[in-house]
């Protein structure tokens, strides 16, 4: 393996768990798809102990499907899969926010479709970030790259506001308020319920209504400061 080397006690501590799936009297009881997802858990667990910064960031790229692949000799869709079926198995809690944050940095906002553009390398980043956004009422575009995310900016203001923190979110919805009304769209309602569709219904300007709120998040909020930086370029 190119990309991942154990140490000598880490290697024991992972027989150890390897032993426990055959010597109390389970001998022979375990699949063979279940011994290579355990051996790909332990190959990903190292994989992005040794991609995480100190600051608790994982580098994605480091921890790539095409690097993944060449390494273990499958292709990129197995690595994908097997990622998917890692996290279902043995579910890891990482900081889909803040990976957020950093993948609208890099995104694309184009204004003529009001669309922005974000690569999500990580499908089990990708499955979080798309039920947030559904739960919140909005709805991911599907693309033929299952690594591409895209989303109207208007409802990604309404992730802004459900990621605020309480007892700042008022203060930030007040001034969205305010912005829609001094727009002079007042034959749209504004809904709190539904940000994103009445800027949507109302053809709000995007990149005004950013530069004009950007006063009103709160430094907590990384995902709201990417997507105003992003959208006032």
């Amino acid at each position: 393996m190119e990309y991942v080397s154990f140490s000598m006690e880490e290697k024991a501590k992972l027989f150890d768990e390897i032993a426990a799936c055959f010597y109390h009297a389970n001998f022979g009881q375990m699949a063979k798809s279940d011994i290579e997802l355990l051996m790909f858990r332990f190959y990903m667990d190292k994989l992005i102990s040794d991609s995480t910064a100190a600051d608790g960031t994982i580098d994605y790229h480091k921890c790539s499907d095409y690097r993944i692949s060449k390494d273990l000799g499958i292709t990129q869709q197995r690595v994908r899969n097997l990622k998917v079926k890692k996290q279902l198995v043995y579910p890891t809690d990482f900081d889909w926010k803040s990976a957020l944050a950093k993948l609208t940095e890099h995104g694309r906002y184009d204004p003529k479709t009001g669309k922005v553009t974000l690569n999500i390398p990580d499908p089990n980043l990708y499955l979080e970030i798309q039920n947030f956004i559904e739960e919140k009422g909005a709805y991911v575009e599907k693309q033929l790259n299952s690594k591409i995310l895209q989303l109207r900016a208007e409802y990604y203001i309404d992730l802004i506001v459900a990621l605020e923190p309480e007892e700042s979110r008022d203060k930030l919805i007040k001034r969205l308020k305010t912005e829609f009304k001094d727009s002079g769209k007042e034959d749209v309602v504004f809904d709190e319920r539904n940000i994103g569709r009445s800027l949507l219904e109302a053809a709000v300007n995007v990149s005004a209504l950013a530069a004009n709120i950007s006063g009103a998040v709160s430094p907590s909020n990384m995902v709201g400061a990417a997507l105003i930086k992003l959208l006032t370029r």
